[in-house]
């Protein structure tokens, strides 16, 4: 087994850490369970930083080493593009998933503050100009 082969393994074994934190942020965001998202999020933080480590390991190793890589390599680093295009997209979702869960938690909170449920406009120069809502709040904060 060639050094390259070793930390393309090394690697596909990081990207595939990476997709289960990501699955399991995904059922913290279902469940709305913000301890277990936030266990997830850091389990996830934790394995990019692997998985980008191994990356430059890798990268420094081709650069050291140059050539052509033999099959096995040929065929890991196949599984590793797979597996970063995947990794993309659950993420990409996760992502979709706490923005519409943050926008339904601003809404509820501009309700009860008695802010506009309208979006902002915006002026001329491009700032932000906010539409008055109503003067009383619905609930006290």
């Amino acid at each position: 087994m060639t050094t390259l082969t070793a930390l393309l393994e090394q690697e596909v074994g990081a990207l595939r850490a990476v997709l289960v934190t990501l699955a399991d942020e995904l059922t913290a965001l279902q469940e709305r369970a913000p301890e277990a998202l936030l266990a997830a999020s850091n389990a996830k933080a934790e394995a990019v930083a692997r998985a980008a480590r191994l990356e430059q390991q890798r990268r420094d190793h081709v650069k050291a080493n140059p050539g052509r890589p033999d099959a096995t390599a040929s065929h890991l680093l196949n599984d590793l593009k797979k597996l970063a295009a995947e990794c993309r997209q659950r993420n990409d979702a996760n992502g979709l998933l706490i923005r519409g869960q943050r926008r339904r938690v601003e809404g509820s909170l501009n309700v009860l503050r008695g802010a506009s449920a309208t979006p902002d406009t915006y002026g001329r120069d491009g700032e932000p100009r906010p539409v008055r809502g109503p003067k009383t709040p619905l609930a006290s904060y």
